[in-house]
């Protein structure tokens, strides 16, 4: 949700004032209800004597910082964004001194550095308060770090007594996360030891758990060496602990621990798999079978008390299976399954194992407590007037909603969700106009499974499988220059192949954009431009659309990626068959034909009180003829057409007033209004810019300022650049807004700007004042004043756009 202001209205020296206040006030700190002449720890420090590169230095700080004791952690709100308050802050104890360097020098040997040692030292400061408050003793505590050179990774092995368990630690060694010359972490030990779990359970060893196997760990010190060896061994094993005094390594051994229980090791089936699926929630015996009857289907029992789901229904979302082996993550994913469903708000599994019969054999209760059938709520978020409804994605939203939702939470005995939401919403460029406004009707009825016309053989290896049908209705007003009708209904279909990656589907995708009223200027300005003409028009999409999001990791832990591609085409299939059906008269005369793809790729490098993230988006989309629709410059319908600028896109613009190029055409554009005015018609500039093809790259650098009562304050650097142009265009006035690869450098357009946040958890509140660095608008052969390629032009630089968002820009 934004709101972008006029510039001309907002004066850089403001926020660069109030900037520096929040900056200066922060180093500012009151000590109150302070114990007299007692000493109380006011400050920390924490300095490494080794050799460290600045981003091992700053994650090893920060997580030393978190094992000091909280008696001796200085604790300070702020207030009123204007001053650090300590308040009755404890009396120093070096005990808990002591307690933190054993915290910390633990920490450190578990991080690599065997060698390391931390010692601490503290005194009463100097500070500038001492003549007005001589009472008040303010100490400051240094941890001093030595730690060393760190530990690598030698060698892994695995040694198991039990052959079949040795057999599948060694099959899955290529995937250990234990890797030759990595640093050692007892961290990642414990996710090893997890790993191997996994795998041994998911191979039948139901009673497996993490104390049966262990890492031991082999360093080789020259003071362990046996004097009395063997003398060309010992100058061997001598010269080995002195390479390895330069480049410390660590030998891992993982190995079974001795059990007496042999049942331990067997491999187990599942038994009998008994489903309580409507378990009233004050039960004082869960799964208790009294008053009820079994119900045989198939493989599985199901004890129902009020009937609420279909059998076929719930056994469908069961993928423990009597008579297979047991595998935990059919177990988990069963979980995942029922859990993921609004019916229900409990879901247990428990389990019982039998090691009498010939084959061990585990069974299995499902006990589950049913959620409210009804829900209804209010909900205030960004809206998307125009662009992003009837898009899974969206480059971002404008405005404020109001949204009011029914759910039905179980249709049909399926847990089938019937959503009802009526959603109302306006978009704004200052605190005082209204641009446009909406209101529409969705309702949306949710399958907790795939809804295909063909069956999906592997659907149960998909995450979270769901489909929907979907009918929604909307009435948008932009004022003064048209209205639209929308009616969209779509069949969509969402999933994951796996953890990290999400598809989603709508297929078909069928809409009808209804344009009209417009205003008298208005309507003659797309008679004139056959550009525009196309694009604010009647028009029906019959097609498909999806989205593929991938999240992955870099080498680096602190670093991670999305990506998301997505794509749509309306009327390529349809028009193409019955291409007769789109001539005026016929049924299809309005039908949209149109390709759309797009590219967004992020990268996020955290740091313990900082982050930069860089993003990259391209899109592009072109328009086909029709029967109907003969024109050369035929384009996409403008909802689905690109924007930049505002709070998410080109922060040095308001929203939709970039591009296209360098093209001075809407700067210039007037529309005429005939008016009850004495004058008579007023002149008016349509500037809402869309286009066919989009290029931008963000760079931010986000970082902690200061906490306020326990929520922070944070700031940002930032540059955007990008541009949209148009695909083509036999307009001459437009020529400057077509893409060309010779006039990429004149076009691209270059933000830059300073933003406040704040970080409430649950939600974030973002101020951002952006400065249009370089205007393309002046780069243009024909533009007005052309200067420097439209770098750092006056009039731009004292007159920033002020953006005011919720959430992340990206």
């Amino acid at each position: 949700m934004f709101m972008s202001v006029s510039p001309t209205k907002i004066h850089s020296s403001l926020f660069t004032f109030f900037f520096f206040i929040l900056l200066l006030a922060s180093s500012c700190t009151v000590v109150k209800k302070y114990k007299p002449y007692k000493p109380f720890v006011f400050e920390n420090e924490i300095a490494f004597d080794g050799k460290m590169n600045g981003d091992e230095k700053n994650d090893l700080r920060s997580k030393l910082e978190g094992q000091i004791e909280d008696s001796v952690k200085p604790q300070f709100k702020s207030v009123l964004f204007v001053r650090h308050v300590m308040t009755a802050p404890a009396v120093f104890d070096s005990s808990y001194v002591k307690q933190s360097l054993a915290n910390m020098n633990n920490l450190l040997h578990n991080n690599g550095y065997y060698r390391g040692n931390i010692t601490a030292n503290w005194k009463v400061t100097d500070t500038v308060i001492v003549k007005n408050k001589p009472d008040q003793y303010r100490m400051k505590v240094t941890y001093d770090v030595d730690q060393g050179k760190i530990f690598r990774i030698d060698s892994i092995s695995y040694s198991f007594n039990d052959t079949a368990l040795q057999r599948l630690a060694e099959e899955n060694a290529g995937n250990s996360l234990l890797k030759k010359s990595d640093p050692f972490n007892r961290g990642l030990i414990d996710e090893e030891l997890n790993r191997l779990i996994d795998i041994f359970r998911n191979n039948g060893y139901y009673r497996i758990n993490r104390e049966m196997i262990k890492a031991e760990l082999d360093t080789v010190d020259i003071s362990l060496i046996d004097p009395s060896a063997d003398p060309f061994e010992l100058i061997r094993l001598q010269l080995e602990a002195q390479k390895r005094l330069q480049t410390p390594t660590i030998s891992i051994k993982v190995v079974e621990v001795p059990v007496r229980d042999s049942t331990i090791t067997l491999q187990y089936r599942i038994g009998r798999v008994s489903i309580f699926p409507d378990e009233p929630a004050e039960l004082l015996t869960p799964g208790s079978r009294q008053g009820l009857q079994p119900l045989k289907y198939g493989d599985y029992t199901i004890y129902s008390r009020y009937n609420l789901f279909k059998p076929s229904f719930l056994v469908r979302k069961v993928q423990l299976k009597p008579g297979d082996l047991y595998r935990v993550s059919n177990y988990n994913q069963t979980l995942l399954n029922f859990n993921r469903i609004e019916a229900w708000q409990n879901v247990n599994i428990n389990s019982r194992p039998d090691t009498d019969s010939i084959v061990p054999t585990v069974d299995f209760y499902l006990r589950m407590v049913p959620a409210k059938k009804y829900f209804f709520s209010i909900d205030f978020e960004g809206s998307s007037i125009l662009s992003a409804q009837n898009q899974i994605y969206s480059p971002g939203n404008k405005g404020l909603a109001i949204n009011f939702q029914l759910k039905n939470r179980n249709v049909a005995r399926e847990a089938l969700q019937l959503q009802n939401v009526l959603h109302t919403g306006v978009e704004f460029t200052d605190f005082s106009k209204i641009l446009s406004s909406e209101i529409g009707l969705s309702n949306k009825l949710i399958f907790p499974h795939l809804l295909t016309p063909f069956r999906v053989k592997k659907e149960k290896s998909f995450l979270n499988a769901k489909s929907y049908v979907t009918l929604d209705g909307s009435y948008v007003d932009r004022y003064n220059y048209y209205k639209i009708n929308t009616i969209n209904a779509y069949l969509g279909n969402e999933f994951q192949t796996n953890a990290n990656s999400t598809w989603q589907v709508r297929f078909p995708n069928i809409e009808f954009t209804r344009i009209y009223d417009y205003g008298t200027g208005f309507y003659q300005l797309i008679q004139d431009y056959p550009l525009l003409r196309y694009s604010y028009n009647d028009g029906l999409i019959i097609g498909i659309n999806g989205t593929y999001t991938r999240r992955f990791n870099a080498s680096n832990p602190r670093n991670f990626n999305i990506l998301r591609l997505y794509g749509e085409e309306s009327g390529m299939l349809l028009g193409g068959l019955l291409s007769s059906l789109t001539a005026p008269g016929e049924p299809l005369e309005k039908l949209y034909r149109f390709i759309k793809v797009s590219a967004d790729y992020r990268h996020y490098f955290t740091k313990p009180k900082s982050m930069w993230a860089f993003r990259f988006f391209a899109g592009y989309g072109t328009g086909f003829k029709t029967k109907s629709n003969t024109d050369d410059d035929i384009t996409m319908p403008f909802f689905r057409q690109f924007f930049a600028g505002g709070p998410n896109s080109m922060r040095g613009w308001r929203l939709r007033k970039l591009g296209p190029g360098s093209s001075i055409f809407y700067d210039t554009l007037r529309i005429r209004t005939y008016t009850t005015d004495p004058a008579g018609v007023v002149e008016k500039r349509f500037d809402d810019r869309y286009a066919d093809i989009q290029i931008e790259g963000n760079i931010e650098y986000r970082f902690d300022i200061f906490p306020v009562y326990g929520y922070w304050l944070k700031g940002a650097l930032f540059s955007d650049i990008g541009n949209v142009w148009a695909r083509k265009s036999s307009d001459p006035e437009l020529r400057y807004g077509v893409f060309a690869f010779d006039r990429i450098y004149r076009d691209i357009a270059v933000a830059g700007g300073a933003g406040l946040r704040l970080d409430f958890k649950f939600f974030l509140l973002r101020f951002d004042l952006g400065w249009r660095l370089k205007d393309p608008l002046y780069a243009s052969d024909e533009a007005i004043n052309p200067s420097s390629d439209g770098w750092f032009i006056r009039s731009n630089m004292r007159t920033p756009s002020f953006q005011f968002g919720i959430g992340y820009p990206f």
